[in-house]
């Protein structure tokens, strides 16, 4: 009687052990995302048919993302590779982003708050000489790095004065290209060294670097993995494999929200899908959602000539298509292109 009542007593202290453990280790969130090395050219993959995708839809996808001049296309689920095609160049060639590059920079200049560099409601004149717009001296010293983030710097196109910062948003590439200035002042490095050291080393982007748009501004020249692994972080919440990269959720949260009210489909140089209206690069005001097919919750990269980071967090997906223009109508930032994707992805995935 004795030895069995230690049996008993014995059983229920290895029970309450057990569940004192996963009470007080749980399984980490994200824990089956995977992270390639950040170096070298091992990614794992996973099927589609272990998903549940449907072969057939997926591959009508393919053939229409490859119709429209595509030159690579990539799907991640969770980091892991679903769909990797090149029909031009391979894993490692890279070429210009142009505007998706946007994205990159935002995430950068928040990298440069949080480290103590800079404080984007500082005017841009704190970082770099003024004189940089064609503003008067009075106009231009109320810009802040906010205003220029947000397209909301109050210039026109040619960097002449519209009206006050936030009273009007108006996509002005010429304006955002004066980040990197104020990057380079803040780190007193080059765009390739800062961005080497905070952001493509940290997630293997190796086939990274600075390039020049055929207007003469700086825009970055990435392969297909590159946008991706960036674009697995930003679905990671600015981690990489568990270590932070952007440490600051609150930056990170307002840079994939609405940065204003007047295009509530941006928010620091990220498209966001899934609000009331949008306002094009055109300055074309619309209602309803960027692109009607895709999960609310995308936000994305958007580059001329159809350069594609797209990131749903529900789905855990990252999808990426580089290449030349399609043949959708437009092919300034937003297309076409983008919403018949997404049809396609959508009708694939159950």
């Amino acid at each position: 009687m004795r030895n069995s009542g230690l049996w008993l007593i014995l059983c229920v202290i290895a029970i309450q052990f057990a569940c004192s453990k996963n009470t007080e280790s749980p399984q980490p969130a994200g824990e089956s995302y995977y992270y390639p090395p950040l170096t070298g050219t091992t990614w794992e993959t996973e099927s589609p048919e272990s998903l549940g995708w449907d072969p057939g839809k997926l591959n009508d996808l393919l053939n229409y993302v490859q119709a429209n001049n595509s030159s690579s296309f990539i799907i991640l689920h969770k980091g892991r590779i679903v769909v990797e095609k090149y029909w031009i160049g391979n894993a490692v060639t890279s070429a210009k982003i142009f505007s998706a590059t946007k994205s990159m920079g935002a995430f950068m200049i928040g990298l440069a708050q949080e480290q103590g560099k800079l404080d984007i409601n500082q005017e841009v004149n704190t970082y770099i000489s003024p004189g940089w717009s064609r503003a008067s001296a009075s106009q231009e010293a109320k810009i802040t790095v906010k205003d220029l983030i947000s397209m909301t710097s109050g210039l026109n196109e040619n960097l002449t004065y519209d009206t006050v910062p936030g009273a009007r948003w108006r996509y002005n590439t010429l304006a955002y290209h004066r980040i990197y200035e104020v990057l380079a002042s803040a780190y007193n490095q080059s765009n390739d060294n800062y961005t080497k050291a905070q952001l493509w080393d940290k997630i293997g982007m190796q086939d990274a670097f600075w390039d020049t748009e055929p207007g003469g501004g700086p825009t970055m020249s990435c392969s297909a993995r590159d946008m991706a692994r960036f674009g697995l972080m930003m679905l990671s919440g600015g981690k990489w494999n568990g270590a932070p990269v952007m440490t600051n959720a609150a930056y990170f949260q307002s840079m994939i929200n609405s940065s204003q009210t007047l295009n509530p489909a941006y928010g620091y140089l990220w498209w966001l899908n899934g609000k009331s209206s949008f306002i094009l690069p055109t300055s074309e005001s619309f209602n309803g959602p960027l692109m009607p097919n895709a999960p609310a919750d995308l936000v994305t990269a958007l580059g001329y000539g159809d350069k594609k980071i797209y990131v749903v967090k529900s789905m855990d997906l990252v999808v990426i298509r580089h290449g030349s223009p399609s043949n959708a109508p437009v092919t300034y930032a937003l297309s076409n292109f983008d919403n018949e994707i997404w049809k396609l992805l959508m009708l694939a995935i159950p």
